[in-house]
This record gives structure tokens, sequence and C-alpha cells, in this order.
């Protein structure tokens, strides 16, 4: 990507996404920062529902909607690479989010406190990026967060789901937050954002299901290094 399009390509996404960008999540605790692993033997990730959306605004950033996003997923390893396929619409501003390819499947706090934070994967790769039906010009990754919320010991169980956009230098590397929704309860619209492992208010029944599969003894994945998982995956922050 030259300098004249990545200059561009900021403008672009502020405007189309009417607010809906968090570029700088202002008021935010910062999340602890963990090694992260590829599982090994390698397992595997399902899921599919919705959540609510926040929409920035300039005394908030996050003055929620009530509008609804919803996703489907999968996301492993296979043959000793990385596979998958994230579909992600925001209602909000017509957003849809379609992965080309899947770059990274990892642990992103292995060992963490509680230890049913052991259960969240993320799914990193690059995307097309539209605006109700339009190609939204630049080059796109992704990270997703997902937590399989119902192997915690603590009910009432809820799984979670978050997302992160970034655009991407010539390179493929990670280069800037453009879309931010942390990590929060499927069918709610409250991030759990505070560095741990979070339970859900009991009266948000529903919203869909994400499945942690266990793994296959004879599956692995490719062997990354920290550096390289922040390359395909960008900044960690969207929170348990």
């Amino acid at each position: 990507m030259n300098k004249k399009t990545k200059s561009i390509v900021p403008m672009l996404i502020t405007g189309l996404l009417t607010g809906a960008i968090l570029v700088a999540m202002l008021g935010f605790k910062s999340t602890p920062v963990y090694a992260h692993i590829v599982p090994f033997p390698c397992d595997f990730t399902t899921g599919g529902g919705f959540i609510f959306v926040s929409q920035s605004t300039s005394s908030s950033p996050l003055a929620e909607t009530g509008q609804k996003a919803n996703f489907g997923l999968v996301g492993g390893c296979k043959n000793g690479g990385f596979f998958g396929h994230v579909n992600y619409v925001d209602h909000n501003n017509g957003l849809h989010v379609s992965s080309d390819t899947i770059t990274a499947y990892v642990n992103p706090c292995p060992g963490c406190s509680p230890p049913a934070a052991n259960n969240a994967r993320d799914i990193c790769g690059t995307a097309d990026v539209s605006i109700n039906g339009s190609p939204v010009p630049g080059n796109w990754g992704f990270r997703v967060r997902t937590i399989d919320a119902e192997k915690q010991s603590s009910p009432p169980p809820k799984d979670k789901f978050g997302i992160h956009i970034h655009s991407l230098d010539s390179s493929g590397n990670a280069v800037s937050t453009e879309y931010l929704v942390p990590t929060r309860c499927l069918a709610s619209d409250g991030p759990t954002d505070t560095g741990t492992v979070m339970t859900c208010s009991a009266v948000n029944p529903g919203g869909g299901d994400i499945e942690l599969h266990k793994h296959n003894p004879s599956n692995t994945g490719p062997s990354l290094t920290e550096m390289q998982i922040s390359a395909a995956c960008g900044a960690d922050d969207l929170g348990y």
C-alpha cells in the first residue's frame, strides 16, 4: 500500500462507518499482556450468533445503539496449517467482513487466572471489507476473540465474542486499528474488558453458541513467534 492510499483509507473508513469505528478506546482499562501460543495438539472452534454493538460518539466511545451484529465462524489447524472462515455483519452501519485467509489460530491467554481464560481462542486473518455492499479500498486484517464460557465453573454460562479490524501494510502486517468491538457476552452490549474472564447476566439468555472442540492428538499447526502472531493478529486490545 503506498503512502497516498494509506492516507486515504482512514478518512474513507471514518466517513463510511459513521462513528462506529473505535480507533481510540479511551476509558478502557488496558489488557494485561500474555504470551500467545498455537494450541498443541491443535483444537478448533466453531460458533455463530449475535451481539449488540456500540457506536462511537464524542462524549463516549461506547454509546450503545441496541443494534445487532451477527457472526459465524470456524477456525483451527489442519495438515500443519490454519483453516477456517469468519463472517461478520454490523447492522448499525452495513459493515460486512468476510475472511479470505486464516493466518493464525492461538490461545491468547495460556495459563491465565482464572483458568477459564484458557477457553479463549483468537482467529486471525485477512478479509474483504464492505459497507452496504460497496467494497472499502485497502488491505484489511481481522482478529476475532471467542470464549467458550460454558466450560467455566462459575454460572451463568455465557459465551463471548469480540472483533478487531485493522489495516495492513504492503507486507501484510497489521498497522492500525480501524474498528473495535471489545469482547462481550452473546446477546449483550457490555464489554467484559476488565483483564479477567467475567460471567454474564442471567437475564440475557440466548444469542448463539461458541464451541471449543477437543483437539486431535495427531493435528498440529505452524509454530509462530510472538512477533509473527502480533503481525498477523494486530493489537491485543479485545479484553476477556
